[in-house]
């Protein structure tokens, strides 16, 4: 089964409207590669080029840069 639109309206505050199209098979899974997103005052398309599953990430990925690393020595900050 594939997601073709996803409709959200949290009390008519800001609805949103992602259309989802241009699936492609990767490693057997079924990807959407374009995502039309429409809100009241905007509208935008996020198209993927590449896509990988299950690829390792480095943990210097996720290390805190050193400016904000400086910010966070305060005391009681952690």
């Amino acid at each position: 089964m594939r997601v073709l639109r996803y409709v959200e309206s949290p009390l008519g505050r800001n609805p949103t409207q992602i259309d989802y199209a241009d699936y492609r098979d990767e490693d057997g899974v079924k990807t959407p590669f374009r995502w039309t997103v429409a809100r009241p005052n905007a509208r935008f398309t996020i198209q993927i080029e590449q896509m990988q599953q299950a690829v390792p990430i480095e943990d210097e990925k996720f290390a805190i840069p050193a400016a904000a690393s400086k910010s966070h020595s305060q005391p009681g900050i952690r």
